[in-house]
């Protein structure tokens, strides 16, 4: 019995590591939970470090990741909020070696009929866990803390693979242009 666990996760790990090996681009639909409140959106990642999310909401949110900064830009009050991004969850997800070495190294914490799901502990205090689809090892989501300790969840629809984005689609705007 103990055997048959060991090789079903030895296949569950091939396959997954060479999913996402293939993997150029994502696009995707996502619903963001942080505490209570919920906003829904669409998002671009390019491997490595190039996202781009824009949201549904009044405030004409967008989140871009141009390998260097990661910015919250809000259009309606033509403001724009810079971060290195090696301070983020957003450093470990925009880069495929990170995630694969996480599951090169590491067992999954969950594998239930419908998820698979591997935590990453840094600094004992942040958490971030990555979800897949058991069945078709797509990345679902993932959840953290933000600098607050809330809780976010980042859930993942509608996804598509490998579709070409130019990398302009990655610029920062200047406020001024907004």
């Amino acid at each position: 019995y103990f055997l048959s666990i060991n090789i079903s996760f030895a296949d569950l790990q091939t396959n997954l590591i060479n999913k996402i090996t293939a993997i150029k681009t994502l696009s995707f639909n996502f619903k963001q939970k942080i505490a209570e409140k919920e906003e829904v959106g669409s998002c671009v990642i390019k491997y490595p470090l190039l996202m781009k999310c824009d949201y549904k909401n009044l405030k004409q949110k967008s989140i871009i990741s141009n390998g260097k900064s990661v910015v919250v830009v809000k259009k309606k009050y033509k403001k724009i909020y810079r971060y290195p991004i090696r301070t983020t969850p957003l450093f470990t997800i925009l880069q495929k070696e990170k995630i694969l070495n996480l599951i090169k190294n590491n067992k999954p914490t969950i594998i239930n009929s419908s998820l698979v799901e591997f935590e990453l502990i840094k600094k004992k205090t942040n958490k971030l866990k990555i979800f897949f689809d058991k069945n078709s090892l797509e990345l679902r989501g993932w959840e953290t803390k933000d600098a607050y300790s809330n809780n976010v969840s980042f859930i993942i629809s509608n996804l598509k693979t490998n579709m070409i984005y130019d990398d302009d689609l990655f610029k920062i705007p200047k406020e001024d242009d907004l």
